[in-house]
């Protein structure tokens, strides 16, 4: 244990562990490593560095099979990130929880931790590693396809494989490529499916990488729809080699992938390659009880049957397959509500309550984008603004002396107010080539305008001010006049992350507030201007 006394080394030991797939490594070693560690932590009273250990060993007892386990200690990790704003530790839980409730079914909550992940990361800034920021691309892009957000998907799906390649990461760019090869096969985009396949290939030969068995999979399926059977064949040989399952230590996507062997071959033509297949995955089944793809066997034996005239064993097989389905899907429903409930027994009650609004990226009072989704989406825009070398601008805009409002009106007048003024940003947003307003809460919006430079953005920002101070405001407010001040700000070398941003932005607004109000500042091109 000495070797992990030191809390800089057992930081660097996590870092390592969080951040570089096991590639090469069994569970057992993985567990140990992680106990040690957690050991370790708890010695030095370090509970941030025990929790982030904790996570790696939740993943473990997941992979191992005993779920419920695995996300209580995941959302207990969330729920202490949460009340001390530990933002990394609300990174790495989120990760974990949002391929979990994929697992479930549950994809809305999915999308949400995937969401959660992005949050927390942008409120990291520079101390986010590149690595973390592709985890969270990653996680965004595979819960948007769960939820049928196709072009979500694919958008987060570029996005990754831009981080991957940065990252020099061979693996995580085959990986992204299997995601999307999955995602476009399941939609029906076999062109594009076909294409991400060939990446997939291509990287694994010119860097003499083997392929894990759910990527085998995914290929060989994107092959077959193709007709391109021997091609899928060969792809499945590794299923065949026992020294093979070994290295990568994945029964059941090794037995997936069998049962996919036999169906290339039995669509080839040769029936007793599929047969061959087959048997073999039944005896996987009854050796590891793999009690789903077990069924997955009872359905292909009965095609093999069918393929080969022997229509009675076919019925019967068929038979067999439909009760153990049935059977099947009534025990996973079980076992989600008893997982479900285990999870949530704790907080049900607030659930029910908070999540539809939690769930909204949605303002619901404005019907503007939220500071969630300004959280999520705005790194992503400055991100590829700098990459493009474009411009990137941004106004806050904030409604001088609204508690007067509130105050000599009312409570009901002011989200009027705020309503008509979120239809003015909405209107100047719609001029202009994916831009987008949004609510940051109270009287303070905000105006993203991606592709606007320093001049452009200033001139945006005093019509949008004009529009507002020039609003019949008086069936609202009566003699109460309504004006905004604001500041703006435009992404370069210098202001690279949203919280660079948006507090360059915040503090022209403070010298518009400062010269006066109704005024729109923005620094050196514009220092401040006069109301017009």
């Amino acid at each position: 244990m000495s070797a992990y006394m030191d809390p800089r080394t057992l930081n660097a030991e996590l870092t390592a562990l969080e951040e570089h797939p096991r590639y090469g490594m069994d569970l057992d070693e993985w567990f140990a490593r992680a106990t040690a560690l957690e050991k370790a932590a708890a010695e030095l009273g370090a509970t941030d560095l025990e929790l982030r250990a904790q996570l790696l060993r939740a993943d473990i007892v997941g992979r191992r099979g005993d779920v419920i386990t695995s996300g209580q200690i995941c959302r207990q990790v969330n729920a202490w990130a949460t009340d001390h704003e530990h933002q990394l530790l609300l990174v790495l839980s989120h990760l974990r929880l949002s391929p979990y409730f994929g697992q479930l079914g549950d994809y809305p909550t999915a999308l949400e931790h995937a969401l959660g992940a992005l949050e927390a990361l942008s409120r990291m800034g520079d101390a986010a590693s590149p690595y973390l920021r592709w985890r969270c691309v990653m996680a965004l892009a595979d819960a948007l396809a769960d939820v049928e957000d196709i072009e979500g998907a694919r958008q987060r799906y570029a996005e990754a494989g831009k981080l991957s390649v940065t990252l020099g990461d061979i693996r995580a760019r085959i990986r992204v490529f299997n995601n999307l090869a999955f995602t476009e096969h399941d939609v029906g985009d076999s062109a594009q499916a076909e294409h991400a396949v060939e990446r997939i290939l291509q990287l694994a030969a010119e860097h003499g990488l083997t392929l894990d068995y759910n990527t085998l999979d995914t290929v060989a399926h994107v092959q077959l729809g193709a007709g391109r059977y021997q091609d899928a064949i060969t792809t499945l040989l590794p299923a065949l080699d026992d020294e093979y399952a070994i290295a990568y230590e994945e029964v059941g996507s090794r037995a997936q992938c069998l049962v996919t062997l036999s169906e290339v071959h039995r669509r080839a033509g040769d029936l007793t390659g599929a047969q061959d297949a087959v048997d073999r995955c039944r005896l996987l089944c009854e050796d590891r009880r793999l009690f789903g793809v077990a069924v997955d066997v009872r359905r292909e034996q009965a095609e093999i049957w069918a393929a080969a005239g022997r229509f009675a064993e076919a019925l019967d097989e068929y038979k067999a397959f439909h009760a153990a389905a049935m059977a099947l899907t009534s025990s996973e429903r079980d076992a989600r509500a008893k997982t479900l409930h285990a999870m949530y027994e704790a907080d049900e009650a607030r659930r029910a309550g908070a999540r539809a609004q939690e769930l909204s990226l949605r303002d619901p009072l404005t019907g503007l984008f939220n500071r969630r989704f300004v959280d999520v989406e705005l790194p992503v825009l400055i991100g590829q603004a700098l990459e493009a070398h474009t411009p990137l601008s941004v106004a806050i805009v904030d409604l001088d002396h609204f508690k007067r409002i509130n105050d000599t009106c009312s409570h009901e007048v002011g989200d009027e107010v705020l309503r008509r003024v979120a239809e003015l940003l909405t209107d100047s947003a719609a001029s202009g080539r994916d831009a987008f307003a949004a609510r940051l809460g109270g009287e303070e919006f905000l105006l993203v305008q991606p592709g606007a430079d320093p001049s452009t953005a200033y001139a945006w920002a005093e019509r949008l001010r004009v529009a507002i101070r020039s609003h019949d405001w008086r069936p609202i407010t009566g003699a109460v006049p309504v004006t905004a001040s604001i500041g703006v700000a435009t992404s370069a070398e210098s202001c690279r992350t949203q919280e660079a941003l948006l507090r360059l932005a915040d503090t022209h607004l403070y010298a518009a507030k400062e010269g006066g109000r109704d005024r729109t500042a923005d620094g050196p091109h514009h220092v401040l201007k006069q109301a017009s």
